[in-house]
Parts: structure tokens; C-alpha cells; sequence
């Protein structure tokens, strides 16, 4: 999930997770804590998350985007039902996750995530954000349909959420369980499609 800072920052893209109904890395504030073991069982938290929690799933993450460094990266875990929302439903106890957050002003910008778990699929995580969105406020799905990437299938996502106009391209990598997340807020198609990209080549 995400830094206070990222709350102040980022509000349009903030307004994007919230609806998700699924924990979104980058996106939602949570007290800073001591950092627990990774190795270990997440001892009854919501979640766990901290830069470096999971350095493998950071490497997915690309350095930067369009020459810009990330205002905020780390990783972690969602451990129970109020941040794994629907992915509880389809049997996951707990998803590993990092993510990056590259704003473009106070109120767009781009994220990039990827959710690790075994037997994750990208039509689970789109699921997962289609239900969110369908109890928002104000919030509008514009479409839901989908999408290929590198010859692989997942999910496009848009939805106008108030004033805002949001985008969640989730597709699933070559390494099954692993899914690629972007998630934008107001911002063009071009620089979507540039963050799918970026994300897709880590590999």
C-alpha cells in the first residue's frame, strides 16, 4: 500500500484504489510499524509493507518511467479479508504484492503493481476491481473488456470517478501467479499504454 505522502500527492489515484475493493500497493496509507519478518506468518495483521519487504518482487518494478524516478516504491503482503477483499473469496490467504506510484500532478499520475500468489490470475484481480468499482459513489464503468498483452490475456478496465477518468490494465506475466497491474488516473492513452509496456519488459 502507500505513504501518507502519496495520500497528499496522488488524491485522484488514491480515489482509484479506494474503489477497487482489493488493496492496491501505492495506494493507501497505513501507520508506519516496525518491520516484521517476511519469512513469517503474518501473526494476524491486514497487512505488512515496507521498502525492501520482498526485494524480487521490487526487481519486477522498472527504475523509472519517461526518465522520472518513482515518488514512492516498497512491498508486502495483504493477509486478511478487509485488504484482500473478493481474492479472499476465490481462496487466497494471502497475496504478496510491490508497487510504484509516478505522479504527474497533485491529481494523475500512474501506478504500477504486481501481485503474487499461488493460482492468481489476472481475471480474479479484474474481477476483484470491477466489484469495488460497481459500489463506488459516483463512480461510472465505462467499459470492462478485454485486453492483450504480449500475446497474453487480461483485462482493461475504465471508469469515470467523479471528475476523474481511471484506467486499470491487469494482464497476467509468463510466470503463473504473478500479475501485472497499472492503474492510472487522468492521463493519456499514450502514457498508459507506455506504463504497460515499462512494466511488462522486467520481465
Amino acid at each position: 500500500m502507500a505513504s501518507a505522502s502519496v495520500l497528499r500527492r496522488f488524491p485522484a489515484l488514491v480515489l482509484a484504489c479506494l474503489i477497487a475493493g482489493v488493496g492496491v500497493a501505492g495506494c493507501t496509507a497505513s501507520a508506519p510499524t516496525p518491520r516484521p519478518n517476511p519469512s513469517a506468518a503474518c501473526g494476524g495483521a491486514d497487512q505488512q509493507r515496507s521498502a525492501g519487504f520482498y526485494p524480487d518482487l521490487e526487481a519486477r518494478l522498472p527504475a523509472s518511467l519517461s526518465g522520472a524516478s518513482p515518488s514512492s516504491r516498497d512491498s508486502g503482503r495483504y493477509c486478511s479479508a478487509k485488504t484482500l477483499g473478493p481474492l479472499r473469496a476465490d481462496g487466497h490467504d494471502e497475496v504478496r504484492f510491490a508497487g510504484e506510484t509516478f505522479p504527474a500532478t497533485s491529481q494523475s499520475g500512474v501506478s504500477l503493481v504486481v501481485y503474487s500468489a499461488a493460482g492468481l490470475t489476472a481475471d480474479q484481480v479484474g474481477d476483484a476491481f470491477r466489484a469495488g468499482a460497481g459500489t463506488g459513489r459516483s463512480v461510472e464503468v465505462v467499459s470492462d473488456a478485454p485486453h492483450v498483452v504480449a500475446g497474453r490475456s487480461g483485462r482493461r478496465l475504465e471508469v469515470i470517478n467523479g471528475d476523474a477518468r481511471q484506467v486499470v490494465v491487469v494482464w497476467p506475466a509468463v510466470e503463473a501467479g504473478l500479475v501485472r497491474i497499472v492503474i492510472a488516473a487522468d492521463v493519456g492513452n499514450a502514457a498508459i499504454d507506455q506504463a504497460v509496456a515499462a512494466l511488462e519488459a522486467q520481465g
